[in-house]
């Protein structure tokens, strides 16, 4: 049976409480940084004057090809060279292999897969296995529709028709190779309607989320039998050119001896620059002062290219939240950030519908936490002993379930406020805490008294907020705990073609260089799209397999 717009867009907007790391598509072994301003040109910055984000700079390895090539200790040489072992890095280096290419793929941490091993399954439609399965499609352009009707229409449509009916096939491409997957299906049952969802093989229902390590094995076995070579913890610091043209790079290997490598063509798949907040803050209007990443990505892969010319791309971002000192799965940021508690702003005000994390895709609630200057979760002592030892916690997250009790949450709580890093509150009275915080004391217990009155009455009138998560803050002690995002990966930075070449600002091909994976993903705007799960991971493959031929064709045969 087919479904119907309405059903799908009905059944993706259920998404969020069940998002996860299924749509990473990541790669490793990069970083991010600074455009040049004679990148219009194509002309290569060589010194810390051409750079137009210094500060972003710092926090990557990129060097200058004109200091790095005058200490070079070894030369070698291959077809392809590939920057990162990640998932679109290893799909790049396979194909290329396949085709008959020299390969050669250089990765700064010291083992193959990147935030891959993190995933669950990848998006695809039209594969071999829904076919197997006997599952009816819905049409493309349905899921086009989706993604259009959730951008605003801001997405790329072409870009969206073509990888759609392109992610069947590079399922298939998986499994002719050897890959076995367990199942394809709905995501988790909610995040979206069809059965698209390809789950990685050697499923562990106690610890699914690193299934995709089983699809970093694989890609790295194959690879190797089909003699690629790998260089760990051997990182590419920058690009070779040649008149404009990249010819290779530079690498330096743990010793800190400089390799120089003449290539017909470039990879990169660097795994975005989830760890590097300056160079996000410069491509975008996010403040990321209290931010915190899960990946590890520094933003090499884009600065490396900028450095030669390259255009950027408007990011996205894959996200969450987090209290700082702490990450996304303690007792303090499940119980305090990812549920329905009251939030206010820097002001005092009351900012969103805080049930959003449960009832719309998790990307739109941490969208509404980023309006805001600052964003705080204020509660009292009756809803923390709740969480910890009552009724339970009313928002699900990982291993917690809705009902379930936080262990260790008031103990969590009370040492944050105790550290005294300006992020956590606590006081016996709204105006004392108020006045702990450094908000307008009369703004700020209005707010929660016009939000006890919603409480009250069950009817939410500002924001429309489900009467079932309607909690009063009236039960002092008083709490108020910092929301600060989480960036679990960066989509998007340098702007590609439909092959995946790297353009310059004015839109020209930088002859010899590509970008897959994250990097290079221009299929979302500010929004990741949970009810098309798995499209990072889908497109990172996909992205690796069409660099990779399109550079054999044109490069190498």
């Amino acid at each position: 049976m087919e479904l119907s717009r309405r059903d799908f867009i009905k059944g993706s907007a259920a998404a969020g409480a069940a998002a996860s790391l299924a749509g990473v598509a990541l790669v490793s072994g990069c970083s991010s940084a600074s455009p040049s301003p004679s990148s219009a040109e194509g002309g290569a910055a060589s010194s810390a004057e051409d750079v137009k984000y210094p500060e972003a700079r710092k926090i990557s390895i990129v060097e200058f090809e004109s200091d790095v090539s005058q200490k070079i200790t070894q030369q070698i040489e291959c077809d392809i060279a590939i920057i990162g072992a990640g998932g679109s890095g290893m799909t790049a280096a396979v194909r290329a292999a396949e085709l008959g290419a020299s390969v050669i793929v250089f990765e700064k941490g010291s083992v193959a897969g990147g935030s891959t091993a993190g995933t669950e399954g990848m998006f695809g439609w039209g594969s071999k296995l829904q076919e197997r399965s006997g599952i009816e499609l819905a049409s493309v352009g349905e899921y086009v529709e989706e993604e259009n009707i959730y951008t605003n229409y801001r997405s790329d449509a072409v870009l969206w028709t073509t990888f759609i009916k392109e992610s069947g096939k590079t399922a298939d491409w998986l499994e002719e190779g050897g890959y076995q997957f367990d199942r394809v299906d709905v995501y988790k049952s909610s995040i979206n309607t069809f059965k698209c969802f390809h789950f990685w093989g050697g499923q562990d229902d106690e610890n699914i989320s690193q299934s995709g390590a089983t699809l970093v094995e694989f890609l790295e076995n194959r690879a190797k039998d089909l003699g690629v070579e790998f260089r760990f913890t051997t990182p590419a610091v920058c690009l070779k050119t040649d008149s404009g043209k990249v010819v290779g790079l530079y690498a330096r290997d743990e010793n800190g001896d400089y390799i120089e490598v003449t290539s017909k063509a470039v990879i990169a798949g660097c795994g975005g620059y989830a760890a590097n907040n300056k160079l996000i803050e410069q491509l975008t209007t996010w403040d990321m002062t209290y931010a915190n990443a899960v990946a590890t990505g520094t933003g090499d892969g884009v600065i490396m290219a900028e450095d030669v010319g390259a255009g950027t791309y408007m990011t996205a971002m894959l996200p969450a939240v987090h209290v700082e000192g702490y990450v996304v799965a303690d007792p303090i940021t499940v119980g305090c950030c990812n549920q329905p508690l009251l939030f206010l702003n820097q002001k005092g005000n009351r900012c969103m519908d805080e049930s959003l994390f449960i009832h719309s895709h998790k990307a739109l609630f941490v969208n509404a936490v980023l309006t805001q200057k600052r964003c705080w979760s204020v509660f009292d002592q009756a809803t923390l002993d709740r969480f910890e030892s009552g009724e339970g916690i009313m928002a699900g997250w990982r291993m917690y379930k809705p009902g379930s009790n936080i262990e260790g949450l008031v103990a969590q709580v009370d040492e944050c406020v105790a550290a005294g890093a300006g992020n956590a509150f606590k006081a016996d009275t709204v105006e004392a805490l108020a006045e702990a915080m450094g908000i307008d004391t009369q703004n700020f217990a209005a707010s929660i008294e016009r939000y006890n009155e919603f409480c009250s009455n069950g009817v939410d009138e500002d924001y429309l907020k489900d009467a079932q998560y309607l909690l009063p803050v009236e039960s002092g002690p008083f709490y108020a705990i910092r929301v600060d995002p989480t960036v679990t990966n960066t989509i998007g930075g340098l702007d590609v073609n439909y092959d995946n070449q790297v353009l310059t600002e004015s839109e020209e091909p930088i002859e010899g260089l590509y970008c897959v994976g994250v990097d290079g993903n221009k299929l979302y705007k500010e929004t990741y799209n949970y009810g098309l799960s798995g499209g990072l991971v889908s497109y990172a493959i996909y992205s690796g397999l069409r660099a990779a031929e399109h550079a054999c064709e044109n490069y190498v045969s």
